[in-house]
């Protein structure tokens, strides 16, 4: 009995999942990136202000030109109004109205000619800001990825497969490109990282026997290695057993019943328990299979509350 009360309590802390933390290895690189996105926002601004001015020179043409068409209407009713007032008076009036139309034609070329020059040195700007940009990112691309090069190079490849997953071998195989120093390192943990991927999956054994043949390819020396090879050889054996247990489960449930009384479902799930402690005790390693846990504690999960649960559509799944 005690040893069901510790192998059930081993089983219920079993299922605590842990996490591989992501390598920092791009930050020069994201910093640069960050740099350039500044440099963006600057040109961003200094277009807007553009935008801003053109604006108000637009609305101050607008106004000059309201402002010329009322005068040379005025023109035109003083010509009307005054037909018989002195011709000289007149010209006098006219040449007057006329000296302001120039003048605000004047101001119109000067503010012509300023929105010319700033679009100029917007221009400029522009050219120059995407030098810096792009000679900042190659920069910091090209520091990025001796970072990565340098890491790579690590002899001990148990501190890289702790210090990596499968989707920053993806991200890093996509930089380094056919870098002839560190691609061979990145094919060989894509082979880990996808090996050790098939124990949260469905047994397959095409899928096993490849991973097998592609694992005994690595040459390097690593303990991490070496419980992975032994962990995909022992998934068949693992997911067969675990099929054999479910079906002495069934068989439990086709000859007792918890129906209608507390205590014999306490006593069945009791009976429940010391089958699946011994499929643990005897052949499951369980934080090596997390597809085989999840089974496991489907199991638990249904036969708590009720011990009579079916449980045989599990087996679809294995």
């Amino acid at each position: 009995m005690k040893k069901v009360i510790v192998l059930t309590i081993l089983f219920c802390g079993a299922f605590a999942a842990f996490s591989q933390t992501d390598s920092l290895l791009l930050k020069e690189y994201e910093n640069k990136i960050i740099e350039n996105s500044k440099l963006k926002t600057d040109l961003q601004t200094e277009k807007q202000n553009f935008s801003d001015l053109s604006a108000a020179y637009k609305n101050d043409t607008l106004i000059l030109q309201k402002q010329i068409k009322a005068l040379r209407n005025e023109v035109s009713s003083e010509k009307e109004q005054n037909a018989n007032l002195n011709e000289k008076k007149i010209k006098v009036e006219r040449d007057n109205l006329q000296t302001k139309v120039d003048s605000l034609i004047t101001v119109i070329s000067g503010q012509n000619q300023i929105v010319e020059n700033k679009n100029k040195q917007i221009e400029d700007e522009k050219a120059n800001s995407k030098i810096t940009a792009d000679n900042a990112k190659k920069e910091g691309k090209e520091e990025a990825l001796a970072t990565i090069v340098n890491f790579y190079k690590n002899p001990l490849f148990d501190y890289i497969i702790k210090s990596s997953s499968k989707e920053s071998v993806i991200r890093d195989l996509q930089l380094v490109g056919d870098n002839p120093e560190v691609k061979p390192v990145l094919n060989d943990l894509q082979i880990y990282f996808n090996a050790h991927q098939l124990l949260s999956e469905k047994f397959n054994t095409i899928q096993i026997e490849n991973a097998q043949t592609l694992l005994s390819q690595i040459k390097r020396q690593s303990k991490l290695l070496d419980v992975l090879k032994e962990n995909v050889e022992y998934y068949e054996d693992f997911n067969t057993d675990l099929i054999r247990t479910i079906g002495k489960l069934d068989d439990l449930d086709k000859s007792k019943s918890a129906a209608g009384s507390a205590e014999i479902q306490k006593l069945k799930f009791n009976e429940i328990l010391t089958i699946l402690t011994d499929y643990m005790y005897n052949y499951y390693d369980y934080p090596k299979y997390p597809y085989l846990s999840d089974i496991m504690l489907e199991i638990v999960k249904r036969k708590q509350p009720n011990a009579d649960a079916d449980i045989t559509d599990l087996l679809k799944k294995l």
